[in-house]
């Protein structure tokens, strides 16, 4: 809204604001009657932007915040500066001072200035003008003013309006807003309304941004190439999930899937000569929704040929260290990091433990695994160990069941202490590259293979990749037969054009993936994955 032209009023506003005196004898106007007001003339409340501008220079809050913050105002009559510049935001506080006076607090770019409005340096403006005009303006407004960067008494950067202030948004809801939203599902139900009263949730919203740019640096740095690989595509999924189906008019016979991961996608560009590649993107699960679990979750994925799984450990301590450095660069915009940092500087230090799987679950429970990891022998174990049985018995479910319960724990142990776990058996890594590995005369298949888990938790999962189509195709076979006998959902769905363009030449290639929401919540200091979703779970996107 245009609150005046130049240094006067805008005769349609007083004209409105007198309106405006009608609905409200104390000057304290309701949200409800203000909207009455403004749908009467939407276009005097929601004006182009460059309407609403004057030749003064428009800075933005952090801007004038850096530009003005060491100024030695007291050299200057009147402590302040002789050229006006034009500031613009979201009114956060509204103080009046009688009649004539008004201070205002606006945010931009999560940095706040306080505005000064006085009848005095708007020429011969009288008291009751003034308040007309400005009583209209409430917390939530978007607003534009001119005047004269300045230092109040007490030293407070601040800019002293020398023409009225401009509306160019109004907020007409805001007196539904509570001054805290504590109920979850009112959260849930109503994210924008959150984020205007719950800066943390928004803090939790910026750290993601810099997890997944920092993640984003440490690769670019690298020299490695960013790309998009399809999200709806064919049979082949790269991942141990059930997926989403779906179908398309332009091919109603063919059975399309929302993409679980882009790795054979991916991987398919390291056959073609892409030999540094990686994609932070969306996938999408057809499985629960829990605090940690949402269908819909962002992931980065990079392979890099020639480079082995130490080399890949060495890189993922890289990687955390980038992110935490990242993020210690922006403590004083965002506070909360002030809370999670000191906590997690073991993530910035590299050196993570290790812990061989074969060995570990072997002292951990004290009994030795079957030679044959068959569903009979690893059912045997579970209960030899003590150690309660999964719901699907495949041999893969089984060994990851005795790694959860068994193993990861061990990143129960020591708080916010990272360890890698490596060399998983074979079968339970499809893709992964394997070799024979004895242990005390025992020759077991292992995937050159590791997870990084922290508290309990799995944040990295990463191997050598299978470059052979003839084990490739191999693996993808015992997978299917798995499929059929245990009516596991979540095995990897054979892709068999990838192996069969595996054959122009998969160099030896080292793939990494992580998934961004978990490492953000990491940082954040929360529990559940809502918090990192800028609209929530799924159940909740849907309500909104």
């Amino acid at each position: 809204m245009l609150l005046g032209s130049q240094c006067r009023p805008h005769r349609r506003l007083t004209q409105i604001a007198g309106s405006i005196r009608r609905y409200s004898s104390d000057e304290q106007l309701k949200y409800v009657q203000r909207k009455s007001v403004v749908a009467q003339n939407p276009a005097q409340f929601y004006p182009p932007i460059t309407t609403t501008r004057s030749n003064s220079p428009v800075l933005r809050v952090p801007d004038f915040v850096r530009k003005f913050k060491e100024t030695n105002f007291e050299s200057y009559p009147q402590k302040r500066l002789p050229d006006t510049v034009q500031l613009e935001g979201r009114v956060k506080s509204v103080r009046k001072a009688g009649k004539a006076l008004f201070f205002l607090d606006i945010i931009q770019d999560d940095v706040e200035v306080q505005i000064c409005a006085s009848n005095k340096l708007l020429g011969s403006m009288g008291k009751d003008e003034f308040s007309e005009i400005h009583s209209f303006i409430r917390k939530g407004d978007h607003i534009l003013c001119v005047g004269f960067p300045s230092v109040t008494n007490v030293g407070e950067l601040t800019l002293k309006v020398n023409s009225p202030i401009r509306i160019s948004s109004p907020c007409l809801n805001l007196a539904t807003l509570p001054d805290k939203v504590t109920d979850r599902q009112l959260i849930n139900a109503n994210r924008v309304m959150n984020y205007l009263v719950n800066d943390q949730l928004k803090q939790r919203i910026l750290i993601k941004d810099t997890v997944t740019q920092s993640i984003r640096k440490f690769l670019i740095d690298d020299d490695f190439t960013e790309v998009n690989t399809p999200l709806i595509a064919g049979a082949g999924t790269g991942a141990n999930a059930e997926p989403f189906q779906t179908s398309l008019k332009a091919v109603p016979d063919e059975k399309l899937l929302l993409r679980v991961a882009p790795e054979l996608w991916l991987k398919k560009l390291v056959v073609g000569g892409f030999d540094k590649v990686f994609e932070i993107g969306p996938n999408f699960r057809n499985e629960g929704i829990d605090a940690t679990h949402n269908p819909e979750f962002m992931t980065c994925e990079f392979y890099r040929s020639h480079t082995s799984l130490s080399e890949l450990m060495k890189m993922t301590e890289g990687v955390f260290t980038a992110i935490y450095n990242g993020l210690s660069q922006k403590e004083q915009k965002i506070s909360l990091l002030k809370e999670t940092l000191p906590e997690l500087t073991s993530l910035q230090q590299g050196n993570f433990a290790k812990y061989e799987f074969v060995p570990t679950l072997e002292k951990k429970t004290g009994i030795k695994l079957p030679e044959e990891l068959t569903t009979e022998s690893l059912v045997a174990y579970h209960r030899d160990a003590g150690v309660p049985l999964p719901s699907t018995k495949s041999p893969a479910s089984l060994l990851d069941n005795l790694s959860s319960r068994i193993i990861e724990a061990i990143s129960l142990e020591n708080r916010n202490q990272p360890i890698f776990i490596y060399n998983q058996p074979a079968v339970m890594s499809p893709l992964a590259k394997s070799a024979l590995v004895d242990y005390d005369g025992r020759e077991y298949e292992v995937s050159m293979r590791f997870e990084l888990f922290i508290n309990g938790k799995e944040y990295v999962n990463s191997y050598e990749e299978e470059n052979s189509p003839f084990s490739q195709a191999e693996k993808f076979r015992l997978q299917q037969q798995a499929k059929a006998e245990y009516n596991d959902d979540e095995l990897l769905i054979p892709d068999w054009n990838y192996v069969k363009l595996m054959e122009y030449g998969l160099p030896p290639t080292g793939g990494w993936g992580c998934g961004i929401d978990r490492l953000s919540m990491l940082f954040s200091g929360t529990n559940r994955i809502e918090d990192v979703l800028t609209f929530g779970v799924l159940k909740d996107v849907v309500r909104q």
